[in-house]
């Protein structure tokens, strides 16, 4: 059996800390090795980093900084230091559940396209509500060896193989101490032919942000990273689908795939009561199904309510009168509108308006 090595940047925050390496000692199910990099961490968190050194049975490699370099150095750091088919890049405010990593592995040995892996997460909507987090964990067991694809993972917890890592390369510095760094290099892995997912059937619990909370410019830190990423790479732009039609399934299907992997949202509206004809399970296409009385009435006062939150910004239709009535009302949803649409057309489209910032 092979082995990954697991990547925990840490800077103080002793106690989360704790829980985290408490929790990958009791729960982790797979070979690994724990390389943790102290970014100049104070007392108590030193000596408790460095009494790991003396755990039974721990394969550890402890780098010390002797000042704090900031999560995407810390984590190039622990890149550098890894020789193991799969890494894991962790954060320290984490808490892994039972089988978190064993699953893991199994979906991308079984998934061999997938390049880059999330557990569930609350990150990512799977919220353990009015119980523990290892009885919210057990109920996603039915889900083994299923995926949901996703635009990007996220880097509180994500695993990267090894042949990625030598295509890739490291992170980018140039995000300085974070944000958008592991959305950077899922686009990059995506630009190579790699998949990223989330293994529904893993789960590790995650607290966000509690050492970026402590520093002084982080507002700052997010609209600078965000900027250059949106330079990079473009824009996240939503895309409503309003579909009246049984014919239009294949294309339908075609478009939301060709558009989620692309790095944007589309909401399907269906017409009741059609079949949804989307193949795929993305977490960026979203269904709302819509009663057959006054289909178009309502459609278009569902653009209305998303027009403050969540607007979408290009609106397709299968339907012609529906779409003669979204041009003639453009002056409220102040959308782009394509009628009967085909899937060139809208990436086309999307490339236009993500460069818009």
């Amino acid at each position: 059996m092979s082995k990954c090595d697991i990547i925990i940047p840490v800077w103080n925050q002793l106690e989360v800390t704790r829980e985290c390496v408490d929790s990958i000692l009791k729960n982790t199910d797979y070979p690994y090795k724990l390389i943790i990099i102290d970014n100049a961490s104070d007392e108590p968190t030193r000596g408790y980093l460095l009494s790991l050194e003396g755990h039974s049975g721990l394969d550890l490699l402890l780098i010390r900084n002797d000042k704090n370099l900031g999560f995407v150095k810390a984590v190039n750091q622990g890149i550098a230091a890894s020789d193991a088919p799969y890494l894991c890049i962790m954060n320290n405010d984490t808490i892994a559940a039972s089988g978190w990593l064993g699953e893991m592995i199994k979906v991308m040995e079984t998934n061999p396209s997938i390049g880059l892996l999330n557990p569930s997460s609350n990150t990512s909507g799977q919220f353990p509500v009015n119980r523990s987090i290892e009885d919210y964990a057990e109920t996603l067991k039915q889900c083994r060896g299923q995926i949901q694809e996703l635009y990007t993972c996220r880097g509180f917890c994500m695993i990267v193989t090894r042949d990625v890592i030598k295509r890739v390369g490291l992170l980018d510095e140039i995000y300085r101490v974070g944000y958008f760094d592991d959305t950077d290099y899922c686009k990059r892995a995506q630009k190579l032919g790699y998949k990223t997912a989330r293994a529904k059937a893993s789960y590790v619990y995650h607290r966000e942000n509690v050492s970026f909370k402590t520093l002084k410019n982080n507002k700052d830190l997010f609209s600078d990273n965000e900027r250059i990423f949106f330079k990079r790479w473009g824009r996240h732009v939503r895309v409503g689908y309003f579909v009246d039609r049984p014919s239009s399934a294949g294309k339908v299907d075609n478009i939301a795939t060709n558009v989620a992997r692309n790095g944007h949202q589309i909401a399907v509206f269906l017409r009741k009561p059609l079949e949804w004809p989307v193949v795929i399970d993305h977490f960026d296409i979203r269904r709302v199904d819509l009663g057959p009385l006054f289909f178009n009435l309502t459609s278009i006062c569902k653009i209305l309510k998303r027009k403050k939150k969540k607007k979408l910004e290009i609106l397709l239709t299968d339907n012609k009168l529906f779409g003669e009535m979204l041009n003639m009302t453009k002056s409220l949803h102040r959308a782009d509108v394509i009628i009967d649409p085909d899937t060139e057309a809208v990436l086309k489209l999307l490339e236009e308006k993500s460069k818009i910032f």
